[in-house]
């Protein structure tokens, strides 16, 4: 974790998650507000930044305590804060979602092309961050493409795909994949489950 010198007093700390999935419903069910990046007005971060950083740190939490959450930040796209220890990392995002206006490839192709658009600003531009893809429509996909395409390539302290699967009246599905340098050929894969209401969700780690 990179440690922060921004005091926590100084950013808006999300501390209920279950108002916060309510808070994002019409967000989540209208994509145009995810692609489009309108602002809220009580926050900094973009729909699908919050969106994302919400979805990363429930997965965070269920893996290491409720003391870890996210937090905005007026000048990127939001740090997930450890409340025990103060720490600040900073979240660097790259949107790989449908646009009619840009069209992406499927597959593999479409989360690594957008991870390559980061890799490409250098090393001193990653140093300390977690870089988090956010995507929809790729279909199918592989982890072990993705690892090895970036293995040894990138300076992030990790790298999180969060994918939309599924969609409709019963609910949504996301995938949340971290890829970490020190795992080796290791990467953890969790599936989130939230109810049609956003009134609670459900994660499994995916073991294949």
């Amino acid at each position: 974790m990179a440690l922060q010198t921004t005091k926590q007093s100084e950013i808006r700390l999300i501390k209920d998650f279950k108002i916060a999935l309510k808070d994002m419903e019409p967000y989540v069910k209208n994509p145009n507000f995810l692609i489009k990046g309108r602002e809220f007005t009580n926050l900094s971060l973009r729909p699908r930044e919050a969106w994302a950083n919400w979805l990363l740190c429930i997965v965070l939490r269920k893996l290491h305590g409720e003391h870890l959450t996210f937090a905005d930040d007026p000048s990127g796209d939001g740090f997930i804060v450890d409340i025990k220890t103060g720490e600040l990392i900073p979240t660097e995002h790259v949107s790989a979602l449908e646009n009619p206006l840009n069209e992406l490839p499927k597959g593999d192709d479409r989360i690594i092309n957008a991870i390559n658009l980061k890799i490409a600003k250098g090393s001193e531009y990653a140093e300390g961050k977690w870089l988090v893809v956010f995507f929809d429509g790729a279909n199918e996909f592989y982890r072990n493409k993705i690892r090895e395409s970036i293995k040894g390539r990138h300076h992030f302290g990790a790298v999180y795909c969060i994918g939309l699967l599924t969609s409709g009246e019963s609910g949504y599905t996301y995938i949340v994949t971290e890829f970490k340098e020190s795992h080796g050929e290791q990467s953890m894969t969790f599936k989130i489950e939230i109810n049609a209401d956003f009134t609670d969700w459900k994660i499994s780690q995916i073991m294949a």
